[in-house]
């Protein structure tokens, strides 16, 4: 049984890390292994995982943009 890791994120999305192999998987060539999975750890983040904290901050820079044209399209509304 090859031992994972799960990292839980604030954003409720989880990832599953291989922590170790098993002994029949460390001994094939393509580390394949058929039997059961086993959750060693499971970690909680304080932070979005990447691909969230990526489209938010593509979606703040989407939003200061528009602002910025807004203004520079209506200059006398400061």
């Amino acid at each position: 049984m090859c031992d994972y890791e799960e990292f839980i994120w604030t954003c409720q999305h989880s990832d599953f890390r291989l922590k170790s192999h098993c002994h029949r998987a460390r001994n094939n060539p393509g580390h394949i292994c058929n039997y059961v999975k086993r959750l060693r750890h499971c970690w909680d983040q304080t932070r979005a995982c990447d691909s969230c904290e990526e489209n938010e901050r593509q979606r703040r820079e989407a939003e200061t943009h528009a602002m910025a044209a807004w203004y520079a399209s209506n200059p006398g509304h400061r």
